[in-house]
């Protein structure tokens, strides 16, 4: 099978070279600066545990697209689905499968317009990893290593366990579910929990901890996005635990870590906020002041310095 891969940035360049590391066929589809920067100093990917993954890689262009793709992981931000999708097209055949690896749950009514429903499968990662400014791929030291996919319709089929076999062949676990729609909710309320804590605190996880009122405003963000989507049909599964690891997580008062939205508004990077908790703001007070300060803080970065 062969595997395109958008983009070479954390996730892209994460999964991208875990699976080179099992022996797979993976192009990255990439950015000219992107592009010179990989052609010269290869792919460099810091796992948890240490150890480096450094590996020459094949990359194209957008305009220099010349083949068709068994696999396509898309793992682009929610905010730049419309160029994700005019990017891949022509990289794409009847028999291709998209591999969304996406925040939030909306993009996969638009992959499935777009390239129709039999094309398109579930999926979900918990792997939490950075692009460097020097180009190189860090994994974070939070132990939560969850990747799922699965067929939109239920069924286990045979590319899904292709596809996991790749990826574990690189080290990744992977999850082939029945049920991937309920357990991206599952993801998406976590990380919008997360998401409205780190927004309307602007600090790391061990930061809330150490505040006196941070427990009970962390619960209180919990047993509200909780009930926003047991209210639209996708209750917490207790297997999954959610709520409890976020809890965890925001408890620990030496703790580091933040959510992909903390560290896009630390960089003054554009944020998800729009395409992923604005989905909930209309029904959840907290999540709409998060999305409110998320929206002042895209009016500020955009200003003129």
């Amino acid at each position: 099978m062969r595997y395109l891969a958008l983009g070479a940035g954390a996730l892209g360049g994460y999964f991208g070279g875990m699976l080179i590391k099992g022996g797979a066929d993976v192009t990255f589809l990439v950015r000219p600066k992107r592009a010179a920067q990989l052609q010269r100093d290869g792919l460099i990917v810091k796992l948890q545990d240490g150890s480096e993954l450094r590996t020459k890689v094949k990359t194209v262009q957008q305009d220099q697209l010349n083949g068709t793709y068994d696999v396509i992981l898309l793992s682009c931000k929610a905010y730049d689905l419309d160029a994700a999708m005019d990017a891949i097209a022509p990289a794409t055949t009847e028999e291709s499968v998209i591999v969304p690896l996406l925040n939030g749950v909306r993009h996969i009514d638009f992959l499935k317009e777009r390239f129709s429903p039999e094309r398109v499968v579930g999926g979900l990662t918990v792997i939490n990893a950075a692009l460097m400014p020097d180009g190189t791929v860090q994994q974070s030291q939070v132990r939560i290593n969850i990747t799922a996919i699965g067929e939109l319709d239920g069924r286990l089929s045979d590319r899904c366990m292709s596809i996991k076999a790749a990826l574990e062949a690189g080290g990744i676990p992977v999850q082939v579910t029945d049920n991937i729609l309920a357990m991206m909710w599952e993801k998406f309320f976590g990380f919008a929990c997360g998401a409205t804590i780190a927004t309307l605190t602007r600090s790391r996880a061990g930061v809330v901890a150490r505040a006196a009122g941070g427990a009970s405003f962390v619960s209180a963000v919990i047993d509200e996005c909780t009930r926003v989507v047991t209210e639209l049909g996708h209750p917490p599964m207790p297997a999954f635990n959610a709520a409890g690891q976020l809890a965890g997580l925001f408890s620990q008062p030496d703790s580091t870590y933040g959510p992909s939205m903390l560290i896009d508004m630390e960089d003054g990077r554009p944020t998800e906020g729009e395409y992923t908790i604005g989905d909930l703001a209309d029904r959840a007070p907290l999540v709409a002041a998060a999305r409110c300060n998320l929206q002042t803080y895209e009016i500020s970065r955009s200003k003129p310095s």
